[in-house]
């Protein structure tokens, strides 16, 4: 038997655009499982690493996100947030294998990044 790859992820019905923001990532929180779930699960419920990270998010004069990524330090996936002063999820979105991709870019340079980006719009 063939395995496939699993992707967990929000799909939404009848989607017209994609419209996305950019969303820098100021610091990335590994948590447990447990935790995680957590959060996945009641995003809305006050949360101590949010309270604890509340100043490193916020919208910036140029439409930029700064967020938070709290991602399970087990299973790989994560919430990118942007809590607009709050304790909680306020603007959230599930980020599948969100520990990979956040280790990968660690990686890159800036200039990387914005060169891969630049070429993925070309295409």
């Amino acid at each position: 038997m063939e395995v496939k790859p699993v992707i967990y992820s929000d799909l939404l019905r009848k989607r017209s655009d994609f419209n996305v923001h950019r969303c820098v990532v100021e610091k990335a929180l590994a948590v447990s499982h447990e935790d995680f779930l957590e959060l996945k699960n009641h995003p809305l419920r006050d949360n101590d690493l949010i309270a604890e990270n509340v100043d490193l998010m916020y919208c910036d004069s140029e439409n930029n996100f700064h967020c938070l990524l709290i991602y399970d330090n087990e299973q790989g996936d994560g919430i990118l947030i942007e809590s607009e002063g709050y304790s909680y999820a306020r603007y959230a979105q599930y980020i599948a294998q969100a520990k990979l991709i956040y280790e990968e870019m660690s990686q890159c340079t800036q200039e990387e990044i914005e060169e891969n980006i630049e070429m993925e719009v070309m295409q």
